[in-house]
């Protein structure tokens, strides 16, 4: 069996690295920078990362978590963490004084995204060598796997331009550990590296959860099969983890807040897991005496009596957050607002409603599974096959709970699939025939996303009508008018105030103007966003008591967004026919006597001043 890449750099990893970096560079900013420099937000959340990283440079204070134009006037507490919008803001401050804050923000929206995907790529390019290297595929790999990583849409999405929201730098923080992990058995402090990285996307994300929890696994599992090769590792795996946590922990949340067990942020929860997990790992990689660690059986009651405890103290310290970062929402919160959000859907969910999808998010995942399989079936003695698939595992556990988690799981399958190319094109190589070519491009395709993008549209556009299709296009492309930056410019010319909004039109509202708004995407702002949906699924008469007792100055709404049809289909009376409930009449621009039109000219939008 050959012996795994080394960490160092040679000549070819670099070509390999910088030919990806830049294939994928060049098909995001051909997909992406357009929208980019005009700064059309397609995603919500790189609006409001816009929005905070304006507030920091205001003059926000750095433990100041509240966005106060969020229902104001208690505004809501995000979270997101302080340290990347001080990441992306430190170029535009930078910039600012020669290109103007407006440009500098366009210039940060490039350099920060494709910035990470230089990174992305070089870790998938190492990661990918490692894979390739047992069966002397190294290079070919690395190719394979910088061409599939450059196509892994829906993961490489994430380094688009525009992109500032905190998955791309969790992909990023993910690849790293995977990479330190596959490195301990012969640098046991890469493992401590791993660590680190775990403990900063924790603290950036409640997502990187997961991560962790595979991580100390597959780490756990491989000192009991192999202590004297893995020991260490271990040990500097749980020392990083809990450092990193510490200063992360002391860094963002401040000292009023460390008593208060936050469930979606970085708080004592997410401390006391790093450090109950770090210590465990510590005392089993360095601390236990050898007696309780000489046989499989002694190592196995250790580790099960150490982690059940950690487990126990954990649920005892802090019991609410035992139903994840979601357990502080109102049953009508989920039901309501929950499902509105298409990346919160479970993947047998998306199966019921649109069985085609599931190609684009779960196909090359699910090929990278198979792929595993049969690299782990050759290489079941090799601890970097095992490695990989945990952090998979792990990602397909969140895609399986929520799509979201498919830039995850096409990330981690990227290097089964890049061997699993390399080795069908060695077959065909050493005897071509029409069966092996067959077979490496289907190997090939397999492992491309945007491969299975494609197929599952030209699956649907084979089972459905056309008139559907033509039907649901045209109502889509008026829905992404709602959200583009000129069809928010004429708010400025209203007086400043306080909109009652849907929640899909908050965070475009904060970032071209000086309004408030009650509602936007995100979980904690119950009271603001359930306020905008009680009063749109009520009548008339019922939501002018709501919105009259509300600190609404304005009814924003766009007719042609999904949740104006959603409200009047979910009236708050069941008697009410959805043509009677109030979004029901503002999307066919009727308005009751209690609102007052604004005149705003050519946007799709509608506004109405409130009339008390």
């Amino acid at each position: 069996m050959s012996q795994p890449a080394k960490a160092a750099w040679d000549s070819g990893e670099r070509i390999i690295w910088i030919t990806g970096w830049a294939f994928a560079a060049a098909i995001l900013i051909f997909g992406f920078g357009a929208a980019a420099l005009t700064q059309d937000f397609s995603e919500p959340d790189n609006a409001m990362r816009l929005v905070r990283v304006r507030d920091l440079l205001a003059g926000q204070g750095w433990f100041d978590s509240i966005q106060h134009r969020l229902n104001p006037p208690d505004g809501v507490p995000m979270h997101w963490t302080r340290w990347i919008d001080a990441v992306i803001a430190a170029p535009v401050a930078l910039l600012t004084p020669v290109l103007g804050q407006h440009n500098a923000e366009i210039a940060a929206a490039f350099l920060w995204p494709l910035a990470l995907l230089a990174v992305f790529m070089m870790l998938i390019v190492k990661i990918s060598g490692e894979i390739g290297a047992r069966d002397e595929l190294k290079r070919e790999t690395q190719w394979a796997g910088a061409i599939a990583a450059a196509l892994a849409f829906p993961a490489v999405e994430k380094f688009a331009p525009g992109f500032f929201d905190h998955h791309n730098i969790e992909l990023v923080l993910g690849l790293a550990a995977v990479l330190g992990l596959m490195r301990m058995e012969q640098k046991p402090r890469a493992a401590g590296l791993a660590g680190l990285a775990l403990g900063v996307a924790m603290a950036t994300a409640a997502e990187a959860v997961p991560m962790v929890i595979a991580a100390l696994a597959v780490a756990g599992i491989l000192w009991l099969m192999k202590p004297h090769k893995f020991a260490r590792g271990l040990a500097w795996l749980g020392g990083g983890l809990g450092a990193s946590s510490i200063v992360m922990f002391l860094t963002m949340v401040p000292a009023s807040d460390w008593g208060r067990p936050v469930c979606d942020a970085m708080s004592t929860p997410f401390l006391g897991l790093a450090v109950i997990g770090g210590a465990v790992a510590l005392v089993l990689g360095a601390g236990a005496p050898d007696s309780l660690t000489s046989t499989l059986g002694r190592r196995l009651g250790l580790s099960a009596t150490l982690g059940s405890a950690g487990l126990l103290a954990m649920s005892v310290l802090f019991p609410g957050c035992l139903g994840g970062g979601y357990s502080a929402m109102t049953a009508d919160m989920n039901r309501l607002w929950m499902s509105q959000i298409s990346e919160t859907r479970s993947l047998l969910a998306l199966a019921s409603d649109d069985p085609t999808m599931i190609m684009s998010v779960a196909g090359a995942a699910f090929a990278g599974l198979v792929a595993a399989g049969f690299y782990l079936r050759s290489h079941w003695r090799d601890a970097s096959g095992w490695i990989v698939l945990a952090f998979l595992l792990s990602a397909w556990a969140v895609l399986a709970w929520q799509i979201r988690g498919s830039a995850f799981a096409t990330a981690f399958a990227i290097p089964f699939g890049a061997w699993a190319v390399a080795k069908a094109r060695r077959d065909y190589r050493n005897k071509a025939s029409a069966i092996r070519l067959l077979a490496f491009a289907g190997v090939a395709s397999a492992s491309a996303a945007a491969a299975w993008a494609s197929a599952g549209e030209a699956l649907q556009g084979g089972l459905t009508p056309q008139r559907t299709l033509a039907n649901y296009e045209m109502r889509t492309s008026e829905s992404k008018s709602c959200l583009k930056a000129e069809s928010f410019k004429p708010l400025e010319a209203a007086p400043k105030g306080i909109m009652l909004n849907q929640f899909a039109l908050g965070a475009s509202v904060l970032v071209w103007t000086e309004h408030s708004v009650l509602a936007a995407p995100y979980h904690r702002d119950v009271e603001g966003t359930m306020t905008m949906i009680n009063a749109l699924r009520s009548t008339p008469e019922a939501a002018r008591e709501i919105v009259i007792h509300s600190a609404a100055d304005y009814v924003l709404v766009c007719p042609s967004l999904p949740e104006t049809g959603f409200y009047a289909h979910n009236p708050a009376d069941p008697r009410t026919m959805p043509e009677g409930t109030l979004s029901a009449q503002l999307g066919k621009r009727f308005y009751p006597d209690w609102l007052a039109p604004v005149e705003l000219g050519d946007t799709p939008l509608t506004l109405y001043r409130v009339v008390r």
